[in-house]
């Protein structure tokens, strides 16, 4: 058979073959790693809002036992006098601030009553700024100046709303918000009129989105409507009533 006639390709020929397998080949392993970014992504949001959501629902379901048990669940002269010192009694709200929220109750359904401190600490160390929680039991002693230092947890990263400056916790009696903070001893009328808080977080992911080259961020909001039997302001008519 004679084959002096027949060809292959040509070195040209191949080296451009080569080069479009090349470019069609980076194209698709440029999809897939755009593909495998966003569902990083998205994955990390899901998880930072699912951490957000987490929190809001701790803090209603502390907030709703936030004064149980108080002086009307005990027989007259139970108590030690002063009663808002005795730690089988939970005075309500201690202090509401834009960053802070310190209140006591049985929020274990133990019948012990705890102290529950929300705190948002500001500080870029430790993957914050930060959410934090603590929860100790209340000890014989003032509620704002004489109980256990407390002993936080972090609870919610990436927190932005000292950037934005937007306060994490809102205090409203009647419809109407109250100027922060309050305390207890300083503003007892005020404390003990609070009828609703209202937590509010915004939130910002660690890793970038491929699509937008910007961090992702969201917002949760969640209201919630108290049974204030708060001690703040003797003589106060109250919704535990």
């Amino acid at each position: 058979m004679d084959t002096r006639n027949q060809s292959g390709f040509s070195l040209l020929e191949t080296v451009i073959v080569l080069l479009l397998l090349l470019v069609i080949t980076g194209a698709v392993f440029r999809v897939i790693n755009l593909s495998t970014e966003r569902s990083v992504t998205e994955q990390v949001k899901l998880d930072m809002f699912q951490e957000a959501r987490e929190f809001m629902d701790q803090m209603t379901r502390d907030l709703r036992l936030a004064g149980y048990p108080n002086h009307r669940n005990f027989a007259v002269g139970v108590l030690t006098n002063p009663m808002v010192n005795d730690h089988r009694t939970a005075v309500g709200i201690v202090k509401i601030a834009q960053d802070e929220l310190w209140f006591e109750g049985d929020v274990d359904g133990t019948g012990t009553v705890s102290v529950v401190h929300y705190w948002l600490d500001p500080s870029p160390a430790n993957n914050c700024p930060c959410l934090k929680r603590s929860q100790l039991d209340k000890i014989d002693g003032d509620p704002l100046n004489g109980q256990t230092a407390a002993s936080y947890q972090v609870e919610v990263q990436g927190v932005t709303n000292p950037d934005t400056m937007t306060p994490v916790f809102t205090a409203y009696s009647n419809g109407a918000a109250l100027g922060l903070p309050l305390t207890i001893a300083a503003n007892g009328a005020n404390i003990a009129s609070i009828d609703t808080v209202e937590g509010r977080l915004s939130l910002q992911a660690v890793s970038i989105d491929p699509k937008t080259k910007k961090k992702p961020v969201t917002t949760l909001v969640t209201t919630v409507k108290m049974n204030n039997c708060s001690q703040a302001a003797p003589m106060q008519q109250l919704s535990c009533n």
